[in-house]
């Protein structure tokens, strides 16, 4: 999960030609003046202004579905899918992968339970929903519900503002920081001028970053902006996800059955609570 803060520098410039016109007759060259960018508010934002648009995002709409280009590498691993995406608040998803030959994989979770299936292998894994068993086949060590936030492009971790303060950065933007979260802290960088989350972090209480989310390419959807693509990344695993969303359309009501599988005939179960697969 990576905090990427845009750089702001209030530049006044003042610039003067001077072209000499002598007996030559040179005609005097005139040059663009720049403009200045907008100057960043002298009093920061208050959290709960900063925070407004994440939480309005968690109330509507209740879920989004969309295609998008997924990518992970790691230090010995690395591959690209494409997926269709859905996802409801509070924890339900479907992950849909396709290859040349059509459906590669097909993941879906109801929030308490997860079911995995491969349908070249003709094999359906199923269990509970937790972020070991999520990990395994999604790469993404989070809850059902974490993988919700980080999917409709909010921080996989509840905000509260409890405690929370607003600062200014050095180079622009502002910084939420979040104290005492997990025994550690996370921050959140907001874009000064538009007020978009663009970068997160979550660290342990010996201030080590375990957890860094980057998010830009904002676009309007249905009156609200959202993040296209959405960068996760484990510094201490060197593990990488990227989402890149294609299309996205707000869904504000998505049918249960979209989050759960049948066991096809003729196709294997494999429970996953009985006989737990290894980390991948």
């Amino acid at each position: 999960m990576l905090p990427a803060v845009t750089s702001l520098r209030i530049v006044v410039v003042i610039f003067a030609c001077i072209c000499l016109v002598g007996w030559i007759g040179c005609a005097p060259r005139r040059r663009p003046i720049p403009t200045p960018p907008p100057t960043v508010p002298d009093q920061p934002p208050s959290v709960h202004e900063l925070l407004a648009p994440l939480n309005a995002r968690l109330e509507q709409p209740a879920g989004l579905r969309g295609v998008a280009k997924v990518t992970y590498r790691d230090a010995e691993q690395r591959g690209a899918a494409t997926q269709a995406i859905a996802v409801a608040l509070p924890d339900r998803f479907r992950l849909e992968s396709f290859s040349l030959l059509g459906v590669a994989a097909l993941h879906v979770c109801d929030g308490g339970s997860l079911a995995a299936y491969f349908p070249r292998e003709g094999v359906v894994y199923r269990g509970s929903a937790n972020p070991v068993t999520i990990a395994r086949f999604t790469r993404l060590h989070l809850s059902p519900g974490q993988v919700v936030r980080l999917l409709m492009g909010l921080p996989p971790f509840a905000v509260g503002t409890d405690g929370a303060r607003v600062r200014a950065e050095p180079n622009g933007g502002y910084r939420v920081d979040l104290p005492h979260f997990d025994r550690g802290h996370a921050r959140l960088w907001f874009d000064a001028q538009t007020g978009w989350l663009h970068g997160w972090e979550v660290a342990d209480e010996a201030g080590e970053v375990r957890a860094r989310g980057e998010l830009d390419d904002y676009r309007s959807v249905a009156g609200r902006m959202f993040p296209f693509t959405i960068r996760l990344s484990d510094p201490n695993a060197g593990r990488h996800v990227r989402v890149e969303y294609r299309e996205l359309t707000p869904s504000p009501a998505l049918p249960d059955a979209l989050f759960t599988v049948d066991t096809p005939a003729g196709v294997e179960e494999i429970d996953l609570d009985a006989a737990p697969l290894p980390a991948p």
